[in-house]
C-alpha cells in the first residue's frame, strides 16, 4: 500500500495483505508452502492458525492444542454442536487425527473474488483471531483435563 492508497480502497486480494495486517499488529508469523500454495501461519499458546487463499476466498483454519481421546467423541460432538448453535464464528469441527486421538479445529472463510480493502482484510483477520481464541478458551473450560500447557505470557516477572 502506498501513501496515496486509502485503507478503504478495494483492490485485488493477495495473501501479502494478511502479512501486512499481522505486521501492523506486531504478531509473529511465517509463510510456508503447502502443495505449491503459500500459507501464512501464526498462533497462540493453545492454537496453530493458518491463512490460505484458495478459489476466490481467504480461509482461516486453526487447530486447538487439546487432544481428546476418541472415546470422548460423543462429548466433543456435544460441545462442538453447542458452540456452533450459539456462536456466529468460527465454525468448530473435529476429526480423528491419530489412532485414539481427536483433533478439534476452527474454520472461517471470506470471499475475496470482488477484491478487498486493507480495512476489510484487517477486520477479518483480527475478528478471526479473537473469535478463535474465544472458542478455544471456551473449549478449555469444557475440557480442563486436556489443558496440558501453561501460558506464562500474562505472568509478571
Amino acid at each position: 500500500m502506498t501513501a496515496a492508497d486509502s485503507p478503504h480502497d478495494i483492490t485485488a486480494f493477495r495473501l501479502d495483505a494478511v502479512t501486512r495486517i499481522l505486521d501492523d499488529e506486531n504478531l509473529n508469523y511465517r509463510v510456508d508452502q503447502l502443495d505449491g500454495t503459500d500459507v501464512v501461519r501464526t498462533g497462540f499458546i493453545n492454537a496453530a492458525i493458518s491463512f490460505i487463499a484458495l478459489d476466490g476466498g481467504l480461509t482461516m483454519e486453526a487447530m486447538w492444542r487439546g487432544a481428546p481421546a476418541t472415546d470422548q467423541a460423543s462429548v466433543v460432538l456435544a460441545a462442538v454442536n453447542e458452540w456452533n448453535l450459539t456462536q456466529f464464528a468460527p465454525t468448530l469441527r473435529f476429526f480423528e487425527m491419530e489412532q485414539d486421538t481427536l483433533a478439534v479445529n476452527a474454520i472461517r472463510q471470506l470471499t475475496t473474488s470482488a477484491g478487498l480493502s486493507h480495512n476489510q482484510v484487517g477486520a477479518f483477520i483480527m475478528s478471526s483471531l479473537e473469535a478463535t481464541t474465544t472458542a478455544f478458551d471456551w473449549l478449555e473450560q469444557q475440557f480442563p483435563d486436556l489443558v496440558t500447557w501453561k501460558d506464562d505470557h500474562d505472568e509478571q516477572h
